[in-house]
C-alpha cells in the first residue's frame, strides 16, 4: 500500500472513529450519572435493567470500534463517492439515534433492549471472527469469505448490527429515533448492494456464491 493509500484509508476511518469515541464517552458519562443517582438498587429491577441496557450499548459500540480498526488492504474498490457516502451514512446514522432524547426506563423495553443488543453484539463478534481482517467499512473487496455464518447468508455482520441497533433503539422509542432508524435501514440495504457489486467484480466465483445464498435471512431474503 502506497503512502497516499494509507493516508486515504486512515482519513476514511477518522470521522466514524471520532464520532464513535464521542458517543462512547457520552454513554459512559450517562451511566456514571445513572449510578450516582441510584447507588443502592436493592431489588429495583427497573433500575437494574436500565443500567444493563446502557452497558450493553457500550459493549456494542466497542465491538464496532474493533471491527473498524482491523482490516486487510483492498484488492478492488469503487472510485466514485456514491457508494462511499452510502456506507458512511449507513454507519454514522446508528450513532445519530443516540443523540435523540432517551425514553423513560421501562422494565419490558429495557429488558428486550438488553437481549437484542447483547445478542446482536455477540453475533457481530462471531461474524467478525469469520471475516478476520477482510472486514470493509467502505464497499471494497479484500478477501471472499464463504465459511461460518457466511455459508448461507451474505451479510451476517449487517444482520447482527441491525439486531443490536433495533435493541438500543428501544431505549429511545421516539418518532425522531424511528425516522433515523428507517433511514439507516435504507442506507444499509444500499450499502449491501454496492458491496455485492464490488465483490462480483473482484471475484469471479462470487456469482455462484450469490446464487446459493440469501442476503440476510435464510429462506426469506
Amino acid at each position: 500500500m502506497t503512502r497516499a493509500e494509507k493516508l486515504y484509508d486512515a482519513f476514511m476511518r477518522l470521522p466514524a472513529a471520532l464520532f464513535e469515541l464521542f458517543v462512547v464517552l457520552r454513554e459512559l458519562r450517562g451511566i456514571r450519572t445513572l449510578v450516582g443517582a441510584h447507588p443502592y438498587f436493592g431489588g429495583d429491577w427497573l433500575f437494574l435493567m436500565a443500567l444493563t441496557a446502557r452497558i450493553s450499548l457500550v459493549i456494542f459500540l466497542a465491538v464496532l470500534a474493533v471491527l473498524l480498526l482491523s482490516r486487510y488492504r483492498p484488492v478492488q474498490k469503487y472510485q466514485s463517492w456514491n457508494p462511499k457516502f452510502t456506507a458512511l451514512a449507513g454507519m454514522l446514522l446508528i450513532f445519530v439515534i443516540l443523540l435523540t432524547p432517551r425514553a423513560q426506563p421501562s422494565l419490558l423495553w429495557d429488558s428486550l433492549s438488553t437481549l437484542l443488543t447483547l445478542g446482536g453484539s455477540t453475533m457481530a463478534m462471531l461474524a467478525a471472527l469469520d471475516l478476520g481482517r477482510s472486514l470493509s467499512v467502505m464497499p471494497e473487496a479484500r478477501r471472499l469469505v464463504v465459511r461460518g455464518l457466511y455459508e448461507r447468508i451474505r451479510h451476517p455482520l449487517y444482520l447482527a448490527e441491525e439486531i443490536a441497533t433495533v435493541g438500543f433503539f428501544l431505549q429511545f422509542r421516539s418518532w425522531q429515533a424511528g425516522a433515523i432508524l428507517i433511514l439507516h435501514f435504507y442506507f444499509q440495504i444500499r450499502r449491501m448492494h454496492w458491496e455485492e457489486g464490488i465483490l462480483a467484480m473482484a471475484f469471479p466465483e462470487y456469482g455462484d456464491y450469490k446464487r446459493r445464498t440469501f442476503r440476510l435471512v435464510p429462506g426469506v431474503y
